[in-house]
């Protein structure tokens, strides 16, 4: 669907009739390029329609990612599966998707982003047929291991798609919807999880295949939305590795990268371990509730980049981020220690607040350094660090949990987090910069200009 990681768009011209044999995609240099279809012309859907459909399809697939981590404890009730088993169904997700970035995290910016959201949107579904039937936690690794992949698949190019296809006036909130998608999906798949836990006979069967049928429209959504990429590469070609720092953001990622591992420790310690010490340690027995423990921290993070984001300087706002992170886990500790559920709740709380602050406003920082032929690849960078972040550190802490306990290995874990975020806030308290003011300048008009032709192009 669109060429690079983040930012463009189109507007339909009215009354224009296409040729049978073409098709009308954005090409870097000029406005538009005619693509050989050799077949009648395909329809598609106002890009504002797109924009939408795109980002609430993103929204639902990171919503199935989240639905697991509220679903693993009652399989863990049901079969009877140690911790370790547990993390590693959690975690085999982030290795997955980390697989995915490191194959094919920038295959959309050279065969465009239709062909790769359908493959992969189509891999979730096949994910969740896999969940829906699932008899054992074998078989659920499975599932999430296909689920990882696809998500991966389906991130870099989501991100890119959602704010090229955007309206030209909207620029600054598809990079907003893109910054918090990931983690309001995440809060809303475990708030409706645990909703469905509480309430349904078969919880697994209601998330997992209302999950299957907005992903099966979401592919039909997609299949009929406007293409974003011009000139395309044969898939050999393509199946190259282009994950990287490009060099003008080398600096300000090596300087941010600290704070990110930390904050996204932080996301996998409520999320990998979180419903497991609700359940076991503050004896919340209730699937609502724990689904809101849980979902506590993502969804403060999406309504901190949301709300909070364009009242502060973007400086001021990484730095409160660093320091709500640093609060929010320590209550968590202190929650885990003294078994008060109040606590681990105003900790996630505090602490999706801080995740919010520090992840938007990192992207923020770093993306304006990036040409825009460059940003796929950016993101595929950025994501490969979180997801190692919120991946290992959870594996580890599951397998301490069977030799120690769960309430001593979650202690562990958090102060963990609190040690490598704190590195992250004396890191950024340095210049970010990586390039002079002339350069930036540059770069920025670059993007800005390569944004502007898509947005005043035709959809294929």
């Amino acid at each position: 669907m669109a060429k690079s990681s983040h930012i463009l768009a189109f507007l339909p011209l009215e009354g224009v009739v296409q040729p049978l044999d073409t098709e009308w995609a954005v090409q870097s240099g000029s406005v538009l390029r005619r693509v050989d279809r050799g077949s009648m012309p395909r329809p598609t859907v106002p890009p504002v329609v797109a924009f939408v459909t795109s980002a609430i399809a993103f929204m639902a697939v990171m919503a199935a990612a989240g639905a697991p981590s509220a679903l693993l404890v009652v399989y863990q009730q049901h079969w009877h599966f140690p911790d370790s088993e547990l993390t590693v169904a959690f975690a085999i997700y982030a290795f997955a998707l980390l697989l995915a970035l490191l194959v094919i995290g920038s295959l959309s910016d050279r065969i465009g982003r239709r062909p790769v959201l359908i493959a992969a949107l189509a891999l979730q579904a096949v994910a969740m047929a896999v969940f829906l039937f699932a008899p054992d936690i074998g078989v659920i690794i499975v599932a999430r291991a296909l689920q990882g992949f696809a998500t991966g698949a389906a991130t870099s190019a989501f991100s890119a798609y959602i704010a090229e296809v955007a309206p030209a006036a909207q620029k600054k909130v598809a990079a907003l919807v893109v910054s918090i998608a990931s983690v309001a999906g995440l809060g809303i798949g475990v708030v409706l999880t645990g909703v469905a836990i509480q309430f349904a006979a078969a919880p697994a069967a209601v998330v997992f295949g209302a999950a299957l049928a907005i992903i099966v429209i979401a592919i039909v959504v997609t299949a009929a939305s406007p293409e974003t990429v011009g000139k395309r590469q044969g898939i050999g070609d393509a199946l190259v590795s282009r994950i990287g720092v490009p060099s003008a953001a080398r600096t300000a990622f090596a300087r941010t990268a600290p704070g990110m591992i930390g904050i996204w420790m932080s996301a996998g310690l409520v999320l990998g371990l979180g419903a497991s010490i609700v359940h076991q340690a503050l004896h919340i027995t209730s699937g609502a509730a724990l689904g809101l423990v849980v979902a506590a921290q993502p969804l403060a993070a999406a309504v901190s980049a949301l709300v909070l984001g364009p009242l502060m300087p973007p400086r001021r706002f990484m730095l409160a981020g660093y320091a709500a992170v640093l609060a929010g886990v320590s209550l968590e500790a202190c929650s885990f220690a003294a078994g008060l559920a109040s606590l681990i709740i105003c900790g996630a709380i505090i602490t999706g607040l801080g995740f919010g602050a520090v992840f938007s406003s990192t992207l923020g920082l770093l993306v304006p350094l990036t040409r825009a032929q460059e940003r796929a690849k950016l993101f595929s960078a950025v994501y490969v660090v979180a997801y190692l972040a919120y991946g290992i550190p959870t594996i580890v802490a599951g397998f301490l949990s069977d030799a120690i306990g769960l309430v001593p290995a979650a202690i562990i874990y958090a102060a963990a987090t609190l040690a490598i975020t704190a590195a992250g806030l004396i890191v950024s308290l340095t210049r970010t910069g990586s390039m002079s003011r002339d350069a930036l300048s540059g770069v920025r008009q670059e993007a800005r200009a390569h944004d502007v032709r898509a947005s005043t192009s035709s959809p294929d």
